[in-house]
């Protein structure tokens, strides 16, 4: 029984540690993030949008990725069409990338636009986080998946078979 009970234990931290933690209200991102020393990220995206399904179905569920998303971001992730959010967001293309800093309340750096690879969207979470060191080209963080729009369906080629 207890042998049971401490396999559905470290289970269950196995789980919870190995998703995305979200906070639904922007302000309530910020009240954290600034508590605990992070950034807040913000993704505008919206249903049916295959480019934000890679974002968070691929990239997101990085280990990687996800581990550092964890720990030094507190992350929105707001829909365009449904979801109640600061004007300051607004946006038609999907995804839109914004990173916060909690006490500032000011952007990082400028919004990313589109979808990125694991291994280019954990270079700029680092660049936001401060830890990369190494001169990034600003060119080399460019979206690696053209953004879909609400007012156009996406390109064929944006549209993305998720396994």
């Amino acid at each position: 029984m207890k042998k049971t009970f401490l396999f559905l234990t470290i289970f269950t931290v196995y789980l919870v540690a190995n998703e995305l933690q979200t906070v639904y209200s922007y302000k309530n991102a910020l009240h954290k993030a600034k508590n605990d020393n992070k950034f807040v990220m913000v993704m505008m995206s919206y249903k049916g949008c295959p480019v934000c399904d890679y974002m968070k179905d691929i990239v997101f569920e990085r280990t990687k990725v996800l581990d550092y998303l964890n720990k030094h971001f507190y992350v929105v992730i707001k829909d365009i069409e449904k979801d109640r959010y600061p004007q300051r967001f607004s946006s038609i293309d999907s995804p839109t990338i914004f990173f916060i800093d909690p006490k500032t309340q000011k952007e990082v750096i400028p919004k990313k636009v589109g979808g990125f690879r694991p291994d280019v969207f954990l270079s700029i979470l680092k660049t936001v986080a401060k830890e990369n060191n190494s001169s990034v080209n600003s060119q080399e963080l460019n979206a690696t998946k053209i953004p879909c729009n609400k007012k156009q369906p996406c390109k064929e080629e944006s549209k993305i078979t998720i396994k």
